[in-house]
C-alpha cells in the first residue's frame, strides 16, 4: 500500500467548553461537513459565534483565533521512518470560521490526534507533548495570574479526528477536548470574605505531564506546587489545574496587607475530573510563613537573637523590643576587624533615647538593656527556672516571654541539652555582605544519627562531644563557612560577645558568645548559659565549644538570648 506526504490538512475545530462539575463536559455537537470538497478548496467548518481567544469561557465554547498553533500526529502511521507522522498545524479565522492548515503523512481513514498547544519544544518526542501549569511556554514562560483571561495560556485539549483523502490534500474535523480542570476559588476568614488576595500557591498537586498522544493519556507527572501571582487585588481565583486523584491540596493565600492563610486538605476523598469548573469556598486560617524559628526535637528555636533598639514597634512585641533580621546578626557586626582577636568593642555613654543593644542580664526586665555599671545587679535572685514565668511587678522574669507577650521564652538548660543531642555542632564562619567574617557554631539537625551529639568539622570529622567546653586545637582548616541556605533548616549562633566588666566595651566580639538559659543556680547568684568561644594559642586556632551541664555564669553578665517559640 502507498503512503503519500499529504499537502494542505485542513481540520475544522470545534472548541470544547467548560461547565460546572455538575455535568459533562465533552458534549458539544459536531458542525456538520459538506460532502463535495476538493483537495484545492479550502474547508471551513462553522465554530459558531466568532470569539477569540481571549476568553476562554468557562460556560460554553471558547474559540481559536488565528496563529494558535496545534500539534497533529498520525495515530495510525505505518508508514516508512522518513516520512513524518506528526506536523504543526496554524489556525486561521475569518468571521465565524476557523480552519486549520499544515502538512503531514496519511491515507484515507487515518486517524489524527491533535493537541493544543502545539510546538516544537524541548523535550519534544515523536507525539509526548509537555503539560505545564507553572508557567505557560507560549506566553513568555509566565505563571498563572487568578483572572479568567489566563486561562488561555494553559488551555491544553486534545482531540481525534479521521481524516478523507482527496488526491494531494485530506480534509476532516475534530472535537477539542479539556485536558485540564478549573479551580474557581473563593477564601474566608471566620467568615469573612477576603477580597484583596494577590497571591495563591497551590501545595501536594500536580505541577506538569506528559501527554502521550498515541496512547491518548497523561504520563509522567510530577509533584510540587502551582504559584498564582496577580498584579491587581482578587477577591476570586481562577486555576488552571490537572486532573487528580484523591485531590488533598495545602492553600496558602497571601493578602496586600501582607497577611497569610492556610488551609490544608487532611482527607483525600476528592477526585478531579478533566474539564469541569470546580467552585470551592476554602476557610482558611492565619499563619506565619517562613516561620522565624526552626523545630528540632519538638522545640520550636528561634532563628534569630533577641534585640531591642530605641522606636522600634513590632507586632506582637513590646515597644522597642524585636527578633533580629539575620541568624548572624549582631549590633557591632559591621565594625569587626579581627573577630579572633579578642577585639573591644566601645558601647559609649549609655543614652536612654538611643539605645541599641542585644546582650542582657539574666532575669532583668527594668533595666534589662541599660548596660550602666550602677544598674549591674540588678538580675533575679530566684533560684528557680524562669522559663515563662515574669514577677507581678513586671521587673524580674524571662524577658524574653515579657518582651513577646509570651509568645517566645528563654530556652532552659535542658531544651540546650537536648538540642546538642539532636544536631552535629558544626565550628565555622559566616562571610556576610560586607566581607566580614562571623565565628560562629552552626547545629545542624539534617545529619546522620552518628553524628549527633558531635562537634564536627567541615568534612563532617568527630572533634569530641557536643556539651563539652573542652578546648580544640589545631582547628585552622577544619572550619566550615557556611552559606545562608544551611541557616534555612539549621541554627546558627554568632558570637556575639560578652559584657561583664562594665566598662563601657563589650568584649570578645566575634570570638566568643554568651546564650542565657533559664536554668538557675541554687545560690541565686548564679545562671547555666552556653557559652562558645574560639581564641589562638601558640598562633593555633583551637575552639571551646560551649557547654551548659555545668556552665554556671554570675547573673550580673550580659548575655545574648535566642529564644524559643511557644505561640499559636
Amino acid at each position: 500500500m502507498n503512503f503519500k506526504k499529504i499537502y494542505g490538512l485542513i481540520l475544522g475545530v470545534i472548541a470544547a467548553g467548560l461547565t460546572s462539575c455538575s455535568s459533562d463536559l465533552n458534549n458539544e455537537e459536531k458542525a456538520p461537513v459538506g460532502p463535495n470538497e476538493t483537495a484545492k478548496r479550502a474547508l471551513s467548518i462553522s465554530t459558531g459565534d466568532a470569539k477569540t481567544r481571549s476568553e476562554v469561557n468557562i460556560d460554553a465554547g471558547n474559540k481559536w483565533v488565528t496563529g494558535d498553533r496545534f500539534m497533529a500526529f498520525n495515530r495510525t502511521f505505518t508508514g516508512s521512518s522518513s516520512e513524518s507522522r506528526y506536523g504543526v498545524l496554524t489556525a486561521s479565522s475569518t468571521g465565524t470560521r476557523t480552519t486549520l492548515d499544515g502538512v503531514i503523512a496519511c491515507k484515507d481513514n487515518d486517524e489524527l490526534g491533535i493537541f493544543y498547544p502545539g510546538s516544537y519544544v524541548t523535550g519534544f518526542d515523536q507525539g509526548k507533548m509537555p503539560v505545564i501549569m507553572t508557567a505557560s511556554y507560549i506566553n513568555g514562560n509566565k505563571g498563572q495570574d487568578g483572572s479568567k483571561e489566563n486561562l488561555k495560556y494553559f488551555d491544553y485539549s486534545y482531540g481525534k479526528g479521521k481524516v478523507t483523502v482527496n488526491g494531494a490534500s485530506a480534509s476532516g474535523s475534530v472535537d477539542m477536548k479539556k485536558l485540564y480542570s478549573v479551580l474557581e476559588l473563593d477564601f474566608t476568614v471566620g467568615g469573612t470574605k477576603l477580597t484583596n488576595i494577590k497571591k495563591l500557591v497551590l501545595s501536594n498537586v500536580y505541577t506538569e505531564a506528559v501527554y502521550n498522544i498515541p496512547n491518548d493519556k497523561l504520563e509522567d507527572y510530577e509533584t510540587g506546587k502551582i504559584e498564582v501571582n496577580s498584579p491587581v487585588s482578587l477577591e476570586k481565583i481562577y486555576v488552571a489545574i490537572l486532573p487528580q486523584n484523591h485531590f488533598s491540596p495545602t492553600f496558602e493565600v497571601y493578602t496586600t496587607d501582607n497577611k497569610a492563610y492556610r488551609f490544608a486538605v487532611s482527607t483525600p476523598n476528592f477526585n478531579l475530573v478533566a474539564a469541569k469548573v470546580y467552585p470551592f469556598t476554602v476557610q482558611v486560617q492565619e499563619f506565619t510563613p517562613e516561620p522565624p524559628y526552626i523545630p528540632i526535637n519538638g522545640v520550636k528555636w528561634g532563628k534569630y537573637n533577641l534585640q531591642y533598639s530605641t522606636g522600634t514597634k513590632e507586632d506582637g512585641w513590646v515597644d522597642g523590643y524585636h527578633l533580629a533580621k539575620n541568624p548572624w546578626d549582631y549590633y557591632t557586626t559591621e565594625t569587626i576587624v579581627d573577630p579572633l582577636a579578642k577585639t573591644k568593642m566601645t558601647l559609649g555613654a549609655y543614652d536612654p533615647n538611643n539605645v541599641k543593644f542585644d546582650h542582657f542580664r539574666w532575669g532583668d526586665i527594668e533595666y534589662a538593656y541599660n548596660y550602666e555599671n550602677s544598674h549591674k545587679m540588678n538580675y533575679w535572685t530566684t533560684t528557680s527556672d524562669i522559663q515563662g514565668v515574669v514577677s507581678s511587678d513586671k521587673k524580674y522574669g524571662d524577658l524574653a516571654a515579657y518582651a513577646s507577650n509570651k509568645k517566645w521564652k528563654l530556652p532552659s538548660a535542658t531544651d540546650f541539652n537536648n538540642l546538642m543531642k539532636a544536631t552535629a555542632e558544626y565550628i565555622g564562619y559566616f562571610v556576610d555582605d560586607n566581607g566580614h567574617k562571623i565565628y560562629g557554631v552552626l547545629f545542624d539537625p539534617n545529619v546522620p544519627d552518628y553524628l549527633k551529639g558531635k562537634v564536627v568539622d567541615k568534612n563532617n570529622q568527630s572533634l569530641g562531644s557536643s556539651n563539652s567546653a573542652t578546648p580544640i586545637s589545631h582547628v585552622e582548616n577544619r572550619l566550615r563557612q557556611f552559606t545562608k541556605s544551611d541557616f534555612e533548616n539549621a541554627l546558627f549562633f554568632p558570637m556575639a560577645g560578652v559584657y561583664g566588666d562594665y566598662n563601657g566595651y563589650l568584649d570578645k566580639v566575634g570570638s566568643q558568645g554568651g546564650y542565657w538559659t533559664s536554668t538557675s543556680n541554687l545560690n541565686g547568684t548564679q545562671a547555666s548559659a552556653f557559652q562558645p568561644q574560639y581564641m589562638t594559642n601558640a598562633a593555633q586556632i583551637q575552639v571551646s565549644p560551649g557547654k551548659t551541664n555545668s556552665a554556671m555564669l554570675a547573673k550580673y553578665f550580659m548575655y545574648s538570648i535566642r529564644p524559643i517559640y511557644v505561640g499559636q
